[in-house]
């Protein structure tokens, strides 16, 4: 700006004059930019009626003609109820002489929905005093042609309760009605929640974080699933944490995540990108309403008989607790100036892993002194696998692998994250495939700019697939922050070779690190 400080009054009232004859001329034009919006949004509406009612022509083009060849064969009397020897006759089988396409994405909704949440740090307080563990967004709609598209987000700080329908003092309950079936033992920090839908519906959902810099980065790995109205009496709901052990954004605990990079001025910022797809014609609700009546009309027994749940995971577990009848010891030296000795049973180790039975077989020094001798688990890790042998259970695996440090321990996303990534190791190494997935999805919920490059490491050395692409992904999608990191230069070459062929969009072939390569490029 020019330095005003020399001109005169007369100057001045002139400059005056014509920044207010500019902002009139920026009024106008502002009004004329605001009619332009609203008549591209019309013609595209417009575009959108033409093009569905394009494809119903269409539709209703290829019946008329299928109709208008059925009343050609009957006048030849190739086809028809009344053939000339008093028989019916169908029309043969069409010949495949084209191509055809099945489209199972004819309408998706597409909407991308920000939630900013201010005054952070007062969040648990205000919390608190209204009697409920979370706080939620206002309700938003991704399918405006959709009554049951109705989605809110749920934040809850400290990874505890998510249920929506709760109202606190001074709201209006009604305004949630639709969120009422919920489990109520769902956790986790941040949910995405639609509610009870009468007829299914399929979506993909990604969630990010705003950082410091202004751009959004991707927290957890994307989602995409299928509701079937069987299931539609109760809400939906999908989170980037929910089903992983170490609970927050990028793993970090609400007081963590308030001195990170991702809490600006008190704030944070969550996005939420939304594709849903639902049938084209919903079945008649009297259908549905008569097939859940049949269901249930039978009517219960004249006498009632209480089944009591299985008990063969927790009378397993005894037997590993107790040693009752134990054949095999297994020797944990990791570490440790004693040996931790863990009493358990050749049978059940044999049938579970192929590398214990393989160990426990004739000939090898274990059968022979019935010990195992593990110099690469820790004990803690150790017993956790043990306990999933036995019980076939993940919630056994959480409950050991909480036991060692107390609360304080619990709290930190870093320790956790070095358990689950010490169970990977562990499953990889015996052989226990639904433990290694089991442990690859909950890595996949803390892959994060901090974590990815370590985690990319661990997938490719355990052969952990999943984990390895989720990792890929995030990678390219944050690549501005993720290359400047130190941790990138470390990765291994097989792994930056890796990251390098992703973003070029070619793919290793599997674990053996070959290449799929097009036809015309097999010579090379």
């Amino acid at each position: 700006m020019a330095d005003l400080d020399g001109l005169t009054a007369e100057q001045l009232r002139t400059l005056i004059e014509e920044e207010a004859a500019r902002h009139e001329r920026l009024r106008r034009e502002q009004v004329t930019a605001n009619e332009e919006i609203d008549a591209a949004q019309a013609r595209q509406r417009l575009r959108r009626t033409l093009e569905e009612n394009i494809a119903r022509n269409d539709l209703l083009n290829r019946q008329v003609q299928g109709s208008i060849s059925v009343a050609r064969a009957v006048d030849r009397d190739t086809f028809g109820d009344a053939m000339p020897d008093g028989t019916a006759k169908r029309l043969p089988e069409a010949k495949d002489e084209g191509t055809a396409i099945t489209c199972f994405a004819d309408r998706v909704a597409r909407r991308e929905y920000e939630w900013t949440l201010r005054g952070f740090s007062w969040l648990p307080y205000g919390l608190e005093q209204e009697g409920r563990p979370f706080t939620r967004s206002t309700q938003f709609r991704v399918d405006a042609k959709d009554d049951d598209s109705q989605y809110v987000l749920v934040f809850s700080p400290r990874g505890e309760g998510l249920h929506p329908s709760e109202a606190s003092e001074g709201e209006d309950a009604s305004e949630f009605d639709g969120f009422h079936i919920f489990d109520e033992s769902t956790r986790g920090t941040l949910a995405l929640v639609r509610q009870a839908a009468r007829h299914g519906t399929n979506l993909d959902v990604t969630f990010f974080v705003k950082s410091s810099s202004g751009e959004f980065q991707q927290w957890g790995a994307r989602a995409r699933r299928a509701y079937p109205a069987v299931d539609s009496s109760e809400c939906i709901v999908i989170g980037p944490d929910l089903e992983a052990e170490v609970k927050g954004p990028f793993g970090l605990s609400f007081d963590e995540l308030l001195t990170s990079d991702w809490v600006q001025d008190d704030s944070v910022t969550f996005k939420v990108a939304i594709e849903e797809i639902v049938m084209m014609e919903h079945p008649e609700d009297e259908q549905v309403i008569a097939s859940t009546i049949a269901i249930g009309s039978l009517g219960p027994a004249s006498v009632a008989v209480e089944v009591p749940p299985p008990s063969m995971a927790d009378d397993f577990l005894a037997m590993l607790s107790e040693g009752l009848h134990s054949d095999v010891t297994i020797e944990a030296t990791f570490g440790e100036a004693t040996p931790v000795r863990f009493t358990a049973h050749a049978n059940v180790l044999s049938k579970r892993s192929p590398v214990l039975a393989a160990a426990l077989s004739s000939g090898m020094r274990e059968s022979a002194t019935r010990t195992i001798t593990v110099r690469d688990v820790p004990p803690l890790i150790l017993k956790a696998l043990l306990h999933f042998l036995y019980t076939d259970d993940f919630e056994q695996v959480r409950k050991v692998l909480r036991e060692e440090g107390g609360s304080a321990e619990q709290s930190s996303s870093t320790t956790s994250t070095a358990k689950l990534q010490a169970v990977l190791a562990a499953a990889h190494k015996y052989q226990v495939p639904r433990l290694q997935l089991w442990t690859e999805q909950q890595l996949c919920g803390v892959i994060s700019c901090e974590m990815v490059c370590s985690l990319l490491g661990l997938a490719h050395v355990y052969e952990a697939t999943a984990l390895e692409r989720n990792c890929l992904e995030f990678m390219a999608a944050n690549m501005a922050n993720v290359v400047a990191r130190p941790d990138f230069t470390s990765l291994s070459a097989d792994c930056l070779v890796k990251f390098n062929m992703h973003c070029a969009g070619v793919e290793p072939a599997g674990p053996s690190g070959g290449v799929k390569r097009k036809r015309g490029e097999m010579g090379a």
